[in-house]
């Protein structure tokens, strides 16, 4: 094996990847089993890291009775996989140069009350994330996350949603810390809400209609001082952030909010029959990971003890081929088992 440390990360190759992958690179032709003696790990989770490889361009496989695998040529494969991250940093780096030009006309906007206007206190606030939400005919883009201005509930959305407004919503795990988030979750999901999840968000936000946006100016609680944005290149800029962010989160379902006595979910065709035992509380519980709950929280959600949620996620993890909790609900919300 070659002797350099991981160093793949930055394009996406986990620390385990590019192990196999420097196996495969320094014995062309070798086989899942010639894997198992040399690293020690069990053959399923060399095979998917194989597979992931594989799609990533890195490592192809040579067919025959007995199926040998070896390394693409490294520098164009991971060119390759650069010039995509590439692509994703010009990106951002359009967004944040919208973002800079509406930065340094804001003040000028700001004084002759045009297409910016500060809002004193949560009150004023509250006041017109009502109404822009009253005033929505097609769509509201949310970012939820703690500290909130009044309350974290919307009584407004669930009748809104029945009306055809569209809601997309990516919170963040601090957002379900309160007791009965999922739930609610789960209700708002099924009434028609898209709700997906990431580790954390910049700010919070709610835009209206691809129009107006109302956001706080610090995130330092109490929230004294926001924002009403109204049809400026400052919109089209928090359009494109949302829009980029919405495809990095994680979809949420509504899961957690099934009842004990709930019947499991059909299992498709070529699932695998190793999931064929998942329980309820499994379900539940990569429900929860998807949300990235801290353990204390999820303890909590399930009933069930600290110590005892660290060895069912110990499992989990093992059972989804997963290092990180995060990316435990991520495999099982593309596996369909939330």
């Amino acid at each position: 094996m070659l002797d350099e440390g991981p160093a793949l990360a930055v394009v996406g190759v986990s620390a385990f990847d590019e192990r196999i992958y420097r196996e495969v690179l320094a014995c062309p032709g070798i086989t899942v089993q010639e894997l198992v003696m040399r690293s020690g790990e069990n053959p399923g989770r060399i095979q998917t890291s194989l597979s992931r490889l594989r799609a990533r361009g890195l490592v192809s496989r040579l067919w025959g009775r007995s199926p040998r695998w070896t390394a693409t040529n490294p520098g164009t494969a991971i060119r390759s996989l650069v010039r995509g991250l590439q692509s994703d940093l010009d990106r951002l780096t359009d967004t944040a140069d919208q973002l800079e030009a509406a930065f340094r006309t804001a003040g000028q906007d700001l004084e002759e009350g045009g297409q910016f206007e500060v809002l004193a206190g949560p009150e004023e606030q509250a006041r017109w994330y009502v109404r822009l939400q009253q005033e929505a005919k097609e769509e509201v883009l949310t970012f939820d996350r703690p500290p909130y201005v009044l309350d974290y509930h919307n009584p407004l959305q669930t009748a809104l949603l029945r009306k055809g407004v569209r809601y997309r919503t990516i919170y963040v795990p601090e957002a379900f810390d309160h007791a009965g988030a999922l739930q609610e979750l789960g209700s708002l999901v099924k009434a028609g809400e898209e709700a997906r999840v990431l580790p954390e968000l910049p700010f919070k936000m709610a835009l209206v209609d691809r129009w107006r946006a109302v956001m706080p100016l610090h995130m330092d609680p109490p929230l004294t001082r926001g924002v009403l944005i109204k049809g400026s290149t400052m919109v089209v800029a928090l359009v494109e952030l949302f829009e980029h962010l919405w495809k990095q989160a994680l979809p949420m379902g509504s899961q957690s909010t099934l009842p004990d006595d709930a019947p499991e979910p059909a299992s498709e065709p070529g699932r695998g029959e190793e999931w064929a035992e998942l329980t309820q509380e499994d379900r539940q519980l990569l429900t929860l990971l998807s949300a990235g709950l801290k353990d204390d929280a999820i303890a909590r959600q399930l009933g069930t003890s600290p110590r005892s949620l660290r060895r069912r996620l110990r499992h989990l993890l093992d059972e989804l081929d997963a290092e990180t909790r995060f990316q435990a609900g991520a495999q099982a919300s593309r596996r369909g088992l939330i």
